[in-house]
């Protein structure tokens, strides 16, 4: 009876998970699609069915891939002879010689990080076909362990990502619309906005693959917290709970050696991921900071302007939601790191924890194995080793554009006031 129970429960859970993974597999196609147009996925991709009739999509090498992004590199090339000339003979209000220069600068860091970072992934697509497909892997592990398997978790992960997606759309929608109705010219958005755009992608593609790996680990741990309630019929759950051990038995055991497996696997993908977007991360991100700092001057320096020299609402409006756009990636990934990093280390906890209420000899040498593996395995996010990318680097970078900011405010209105000073000076020696 146990075993025909048994095998009814997991013909439904996977009646269950074939809704959520059809949704997967849709959001999937799209994604692909998306960031192949903007050349974030080099590679090709194929649907196969298994054997046990469950879809699986696998990721290829592709030439055509490599074909497209110097293309994509050439075009933005080409494009400075516009750009660049344009933003020179550019006027708009509070200009300077410093803002026109960071003009400049913008326009040529720009170029320089979508090239590289296109370059980037045509050179190492191998590496991320590899993340891909192990990734995949990973999901399919989880898959088969039918009690790690939670159909309402996926489906709620998925839509997350979906909505994540759908608002930065919209905060980009919202702003290209203000600059469409103040009549800004499309040109300016080949050196600001598109890099922006492109950059911004590739941080909410990096966030996204933290968000599936988060979950994985999630699922690890919820399980390993499972094993600890495990009793053989002859012990009462009162019993257990005031002796604080835990009997395990041979397939508690086989089980804790798959989610040590699949820990080590989450754990070696972690590190291929942080690698892999290492190098891009760190350029856009400089690029962002640089952004951030001047988008920050416009949207501060009318705060401290009275209401007679404030003259257009609409273009403030356009700062701000700029603003927004720029920083909303960058807070979403690490805020999403912060977590996994936490759940990295709630393994850990767990394991201890089982480990200190264990009975079984057996059980407790794997306990210690996979105790000291945690121990000796630390995962950092890194941007090229230069920075950590959680909370803590996320509140430094804000607190480092607002200093910043003050002391470019500062410097451009001492600049105004000694003009003023000196256009007085000249006009009462004219007199």
């Amino acid at each position: 009876m146990n075993i025909v129970a048994e095998k009814i429960s997991k013909q439904k859970v996977m009646e269950v998970r074939s809704e959520p993974h059809q949704n997967s597999l849709w959001m999937l196609r799209v994604l692909i699609i998306f960031f192949k147009l903007i050349g974030l996925a080099t590679f090709t991709h194929r649907f196969d069915m298994h054997k046990k009739k469950r879809t699986l999509y696998i990721f290829q090498y592709s030439k055509f891939g490599i074909v497209y992004n110097a293309v994509l590199i050439s075009l933005m090339l080409a494009s400075n002879y516009i750009s660049i000339p344009f933003r020179i003979n550019l006027e708009y209000e509070y200009e300077t010689k410093l803002t026109k220069c960071i003009d400049i600068v913008q326009s040529i860091f720009g170029t320089v990080v979508i090239c590289t970072i296109l370059l980037f992934y045509c050179v190492d697509q191998k590496s991320l076909v590899r993340i891909m497909n192990r990734l995949t892997d990973i999901e399919h592990e989880i898959d088969c362990l039918y009690s790690l398997y939670n159909p309402i978790r996926r489906r709620r992960v998925s839509c997350n990502l979906i909505i994540v997606c759908i608002l930065n759309t919209c905060v980009l929608i919202v702003f290209v619309t203000t600059e469409l109705l103040v009549e800004t010219n499309p040109v300016i958005w080949l050196s600001g906005t598109l890099p922006t755009f492109h950059v911004g992608w590739l941080i909410m593609q990096y966030f996204m693959l933290v968000t599936i790996i988060q979950a994985d680990f999630a699922d690890v741990n919820r399980a390993l917290q499972n094993l600890s309630r495990v009793s053989t019929p002859d012990f009462r759950p009162q019993i257990l709970c005031q002796t604080r051990r835990v009997i395990v038995t041979n397939s508690t055991v086989h089980q804790l050696l798959k989610l040590r497996d699949v820990h080590c696997h989450l754990c070696e993908i972690s590190v291929t991921v942080s690698d892999f977007y290492s190098l891009p991360v760190l350029f856009g991100v400089a690029f962002l900071f640089l952004t951030l700092v001047y988008s920050g001057y416009f949207v501060l320096l009318p705060l401290l302007m009275s209401d007679e020299e404030f003259k257009d609402y609409r273009f403030y409006a356009i700062d701000v939601v700029w603003f927004i756009y720029l920083v909303y990636p960058l807070a979403l990934l690490t805020n999403r790191i912060t977590k996994i990093l936490n759940e990295m280390e709630e393994t850990g906890n767990v394991v201890l924890n089982i480990l200190s209420c264990a009975i079984a000899k057996e059980a407790k040498s794997e306990l210690k194995e996979f105790s000291l593996q945690i121990l000796h395995r630390k995962i950092q996010f890194t941007a090229n080793g230069y920075f950590t990318l959680d909370n803590s680097f996320f509140h430094s970078l804000i607190g480092t554009v607002a200093t910043y900011l003050v002391i470019l405010v500062q410097f451009q209105m001492g600049n105004s006031e000694s003009q003023c000073n000196c256009t007085r000076n000249d006009s009462q020696n004219t007199e």
